[in-house]
């Protein structure tokens, strides 16, 4: 039998304090996450362009939106699987490389079908970025600032989201609508670069793999200079030893979570159709009504403006309360998104109802993220973020469809917006039966890490016991 000591992970990055390496982690975390909402929104400000200048009907516009969900919906549980078999930073890295590429392909793109694949293939990158950097921060962060560190990793998103507006509001008069694709190409290629040499790998997926103890090492000598880790010393998740092997769909239903994960699937799925819905159609809904192209981009970008807002209050509240925010802010957006379609509402008053529109519907983007990076494992973490995104782009993937349909029937354009604000009543049940599950489960409403069931090796479980830091 081994006798050599081995040190318990979640110990170990429990006990690790904040560090100006954490300070680096995030802002770069945080940074590909901004890539990735760059893109994920720019499509919205080109689209009323090609309207203009490839004289496309709006409804025609449909193939183009459903392209890029359909390639979040494939590349979230691709590059999850990749996440968990090949590393999370690699998978990011990926992910970053295949959206700022194929995004200057599509500058030289001049028909809607070439158009559409191309938007496919980026949609299989951004699909992949997200899952990979929750799960990396949900395993690097100590446990009580999980939440928190997911959470301020996230802000990339809207903040990635509301950029493309204030770029075509300054650029697209005077450079036409090609230009936002240069900058959505630029941008992620860039962080790539940067993700490469700066981030690290996860410990708990390093020491899972079992071959790669020297770098586990030196990781653990990087942020807990104070242990006594020698060339001997083994390293263990004492707490939950995983028997299931790495991207193993298995892991998403074991235990409590064959309920817990249908119900954060609708949850995400109702509030990517709201999310998407206005995102997309939003800009286009604006101008309908007669604003320019400046001023209706600066009007969307106040949804993602609220989105941050959003996001800086569940900060300080998403570790102590799980999701119970998530309810409040499902049922709080279903009046502000249906309101947004109401006509003749004073200027100040209709900003003031899309931003807090975006608080709502972003602010429950956050504290899904927060709870999908808590909940899943190591050996299926990314893999099961992964697979909550692409059940969530099944939601994203109707509203365009809907959209479209809605168009087909001769609705007014101000209509449009009693469609999602239906889906975030349907989240709202789904967010309730979850916090009805967490409490019967864990206690409370706090999302917790769920172990995957399986025999736990003798040896490993006496050495975790008698070494635990």
């Amino acid at each position: 039998m081994d006798e050599t000591p081995a040190l318990d992970l979640d110990t170990l990055i429990d006990g690790q304090k904040v560090r100006p390496a954490t300070i680096v982690f995030l802002v770069v975390t945080t940074l590909a996450m901004l890539a990735d909402g760059f893109d994920l929104s720019a499509i919205g400000y080109v689209a009323p362009e090609l309207v203009k200048h490839w004289h496309v009907a709006r409804a025609g516009l449909t193939s183009v939106f459903s392209a890029g969900i359909i390639g979040l919906l494939f590349g979230g549980p691709l590059l999850g699987y990749v996440g968990d078999r090949v590393g999370r930073k690699r998978a990011i890295v990926i992910g970053l490389c295949i959206v700022g590429g194929v995004t200057l392909v599509t500058m030289a793109a001049r028909t809607l079908p070439q158009f559409t694949v191309l938007r496919f293939l980026t949609g299989l990158g951004l699909g992949g970025v997200f899952p990979n950097v929750i799960a990396l921060t949900a395993e690097i962060a100590p446990k009580r600032l999980r939440g928190r560190f997911i959470v301020i990793v996230n802000f990339g998103v809207p903040a990635g989201i509301s950029i493309p507006g204030l770029v075509a509001a300054a650029l697209i008069p005077r450079f036409g609508w090609p230009v936002l694709l240069l900058v959505g190409g630029l941008l992620p290629l860039g962080v790539a670069a940067v993700v490469t040499f700066v981030l690290p790998e996860s410990i708990k997926y390093l020491a899972q793999r079992g071959d790669r103890d020297g770098e586990v090492r030196r990781r653990v000598l990087a942020i807990r200079p104070d242990l006594p880790v020698g060339a001997s010393t083994r390293f263990a998740p004492a707490r939950r030893v995983q028997a299931i092997a790495s991207g193993s769909p298995k892991g998403l239903f074991a235990g409590g979570l064959a309920a817990i994960t249908p119900l954060l699937w609708l949850a995400l799925a109702a509030n990517q159709m709201a999310n998407f819905f206005s995102l997309s159609w939003l800009p286009t809904l604006l101008q309908s009504t007669g604003s320019s192209t400046a001023h209706a981009a600066i009007n969307a970008s106040l949804f993602s403006i609220g989105g941050l807002a959003g996001g800086v209050c569940l900060t300080f509240i998403v570790d102590r309360l799980g999701v119970i925010p998530m309810i409040v802010l499902f049922l709080a957006g279903v009046p502000l998104v249906a309101a947004i379609g109401t006509p003749a509402i004073p200027p100040f008053a209709f900003a003031a109802i899309i931003a807090g529109a975006g608080f709502c519907v972003t602010g429950i983007n956050f504290n899904m993220g927060a709870a999908l990076g808590m909940i899943y494992p190591t050996p299926v973490r990314a893999l099961g973020t992964g697979w909550a995104q692409a059940m969530g782009r099944v939601g994203s993937l109707a509203a365009p469809l809907v959209g479209g349909a809605l168009l087909a029937l001769h609705l007014p354009m101000q209509q449009l917006l009693f469609a999602p604000a239906a889906a975030l009543a349907i989240g709202a049940l789904a967010a309730i039966l979850l916090a009805i599950l967490c409490v019967r489960r864990f206690g409370d409403t706090r999302l917790r890490e769920s172990a995957v069931p399986g025999a736990i090796r003798p040896q490993l479980a006496k050495a975790a016991r008698s070494n635990v830091v």
